[in-house]
């Protein structure tokens, strides 16, 4: 069963958390520091922890890290792929929306852990000195589930839900 809108008899919170824990990559918006104020989006590989928080490996030469320096508000957009011959915008898709923080070093061994499990080719750089470990900490997740179905999700919501 897919991660997105097929779900029958799951919640909205439920199917989030689903495609958050099937993604790989996502979208991630910051806020531009130059221009300053304007979105800012960049394709960014992803992981998820336990409470279904995206965890990213950046480095500080990304635009998007010295963004989120400046301005931790992001949002990660994730969506469940088309298939060859689906409408990509009949597919489920959330936005969650938050702040980004670079994860403390108490935590970096737990997060390294979890990112190289689901990307195992970046242990070839991610102790690399310009590196680290950031985690969106959701405060308003979007769900679409195609075409006129669609909610807000609350924070406890999703932070609870099981994936389906």
């Amino acid at each position: 069963m897919t991660a997105g809108a097929g779900n029958a008899g799951s919640t909205h919170a439920e199917r989030c958390r689903a495609l958050v824990l099937a993604a790989r990559s996502g979208t991630l918006s910051t806020l531009a520091r130059d221009p300053a104020g304007f979105p800012y989006g960049s394709l960014v590989t992803l992981a998820s922890d336990g409470d279904g928080r995206p965890l990213l490996l950046l480095s500080t030469l990304a635009e998007h890290t010295a963004n989120l320096e400046a301005r931790p508000e992001a949002s990660i957009l994730v969506t469940e792929a088309p298939g060859e011959d689906d409408e990509p915008l009949a597919k489920g898709r959330v936005t969650l929306l938050g702040t980004c923080a670079r994860v403390s070093d108490a935590e970096r061994d737990l997060v390294r852990s979890a990112f190289l499990t689901r990307h195992p080719r970046a242990a070839q750089y991610v102790d690399f000195k310009d590196f680290g470990f950031y985690r969106l900490e959701p405060v308003a997740p979007r769900y679409v589930a195609g075409f006129g179905r669609m909610s807000w999700v609350s924070a406890d919501e999703y932070r609870s839900a099981r994936p389906t």
